[in-house]
């Protein structure tokens, strides 16, 4: 049985140092006082110290905890804090670190360069104070049931986000998977781009050498965190230089850099942020460059670099209809992503999985849904769906712009079928139409689980499948199909998908959803919350991924003349984590 989800408060600066709570106006008072690219590069040592990334480790342990408040807090406030250290409440954590580097890239007028430092407790005081900026109260007594459930996943999904259950290595991995292995893969009438094409005529070099690229910066990073012990004070930061050791030349690793990184000078950013949590520069920019070196602030956002370069910026140089018919071949890369998923990892004696399936002699020769997996006389029905979530609804907290997108993508679309609309005529199909009309594996079923699988993190965050499943209820007629038993709607992200690959491999792809609805049977919590199967953090046994990871790394140092041996530099354990000279 999953064990009930343990919900812990963060610690804040004001319930620390008994002061009224901070506004941000306040917060960006103490910044002016200290030269931006100290902020940034502690922010990015932070994210070394409190090993943020790997594991899809998003807080700091208590080990970390123990050794580091007596150092980061002002010494009248170092026993408070530490009463609060044995309590095991989170003291550090990423969004912290995230919203003090983001907040430091808006700030203007920019405070001096003048290389001083940054006193450690002061460190302290900033990274309390952006945890206390994270966050928003929630809205109250809403009198609609189904906007109080969108106001939940408006106010918990920015925190959902910040506090990621996936390791982001895997965000990398996947995409990489998309170029190399799935789209060679589609039917040729759905490649009707060409990617590394595309990427090229943008960038102005070729999409391989990218990936080679930031595989070999995500290497770097993780060797960074394997090699720290606590309480060393890591350099962070990566010289250019290293990159001339190899055969790569100088026009292109400039290029390369330029993808990646923000000089101070490109400073400010000028964009108004739509929410607490939006980093949107920050995840674009996830190194800074200083002189001849490199810091990487966000591990998480440096590792996506492949995806937003290679998806997002191509697509935003595109002419709108264009764009569109972009973001439509990706949605297909992802359907086939997750029917490549169940091919490589499931138990096909446990789970026949059905692609694409057709009904019997259909003259429209329209799909039953994206997919069926037969576990006995039970099909899980699957949508599977981009339906990316834009920044201004999904750091909005707003439950009337996220119900609209939720409805939008998933319910019912005046454009097209939707997620639960086509799900609902799938099962209407099945319930009504003479055996005959179905495929002969599909005539067998006896009960039907509804899934969706969203590419975006909301599908398994708070409150999402609660919702879309009320909505599911609301527009089942159950009495039209007697002989069939239909389960409530379940809703998961890939990631989860990914993490459930152990379980698929053992047992029914039914169980596994099941287990959730029955574990919580209002839906609420996040998917991982509420299995018995399904962990979060890196996923196990997925032996075709580190297979392709294997081979990518060897074409790495090919390409790329690379040697075995270590260059990191060693950490500096005296090192104060502002000092910038």
């Amino acid at each position: 049985m999953a064990p009930p989800p343990e919900v812990k408060t963060w610690l804040n600066w004001s319930e620390l140092n008994g002061s009224p709570s901070l506004t941000i106006e306040e917060f960006r008072a103490v910044l002016r006082d200290y030269p931006r690219s100290a902020i940034l590069i502690a922010c990015a040592r932070f994210s070394i110290i409190f090993e943020f990334g790997p594991e899809a480790n998003t807080v700091a342990s208590q080990e970390i905890n123990e050794y580091w408040v007596p150092r980061l807090m002002r010494p009248d406030l170092v026993d408070r804090a530490m009463k609060e250290v044995k309590k095991k409440r989170p003291i550090f954590f990423q969004g912290q670190v995230r919203f003090l580097a983001a907040e430091a890239m808006r700030l203007s007028p920019a405070p001096a360069e003048n290389g001083s430092q940054v006193p450690d407790w002061a460190l302290g005081a900033l990274l309390l104070g952006a945890g206390e900026l994270l966050y928003k109260e929630h809205s109250a007594n809403l009198p609609d049931e189904l906007d109080e459930m969108a106001d939940r996943v408006a106010n918990f999904l920015p925190t959902f986000e910040i506090d990621s259950i996936t390791d982001p290595f895997l965000l990398f991995l996947r995409f990489y998977i998309y170029l190399t292995v799935i789209i060679p893969r589609l039917p040729l009438h759905l490649r009707i781009f060409d990617v590394p094409a595309e990427f090229e005529k943008f960038f102005g070099f070729p999409l391989e050498l990218y990936s080679q690229f930031v595989f070999a910066f995500t290497f770097h990073a993780m060797n960074e965190r394997t090699q720290i012990k606590v309480g060393d004070v890591p350099e962070a930061g990566l010289p250019i230089s290293w990159f001339k050791k190899t055969i790569l030349t100088d026009e292109q690793i400039s290029v390369m850099f330029d993808t990646v990184c923000c000089r101070l000078s490109d400073l400010p950013d000028k964009k108004a942020p739509h929410g607490y949590a939006d980093f949107e520069f920050l995840k674009d920019h996830p190194y800074l460059r200083v002189d001849d070196k490199v810091y990487d602030i966000d591990y998480e956002y440096a590792v996506a670099k492949l995806e937003s370069g290679a998806l997002w910026r191509v697509a935003m140089s595109m002419k709108d209809e264009r764009r569109r018919s972009y973001f439509g071949f990706w949605g297909d890369v992802f359907e086939e992503y997750v029917n490549w998923i169940f091919e490589v990892y499931a138990d096909k004696s446990k789970n026949a999985h059905y692609p694409n399936p057709h009904y019997v002699n259909d003259k429209d020769n329209k799909p039953i849904c994206d997919m069926i997996i037969m576990c006995g006389s039970t099909a899980v029905l699957i949508e599977a769906k981009t339906a990316t979530c834009a920044a201004r609804v999904r750091y909005s907290g707003d439950y009337k712009l996220v119900r609209k997108y939720l409805d939008e993508k998933f319910v019912e679309n005046s454009d097209r079928p939707v997620g639960i609309s086509q799900l609902l005529t799938a099962i209407d199909n099945i319930g009504t139409m003479p055996k005959a009309s179905l495929p002969e594996w599909l005539r067998s079923a006896k009960k039907i689980i509804p899934v969706i699988i969203t590419k975006d993190d909301i599908g398994s965050s708070w409150m999402t499948n609660a919702y879309l499943n009320a909505r599911f209820q609301e527009k089942l007629n159950r009495l039209k199909y007697k002989k069939l038993k239909i389960t409530p709607l379940v809703s998961m992200n890939v990631a989860s998908l990914e993490r459930a690959v152990a379980a698929i491999k053992e047992m029914t792809f039914s169980d596994v959803m099941e287990d959730r609805i029955r574990e919580d049977p209002m839906l609420s919590r996040p998917f991982e919350a509420a299995s018995s199967w399904v962990p979060r953090g890196t996923p196990r046994k997925m032996d075709k991924h580190i297979e392709i990871m294997k081979e990518l790394s060897a074409g790495m140092q090919a390409a790329f003349g690379m040697v075995q041996k270590s260059e990191t530099v060693p950490p500096s354990p005296d090192k104060q984590l502002f000092d910038t000279a």
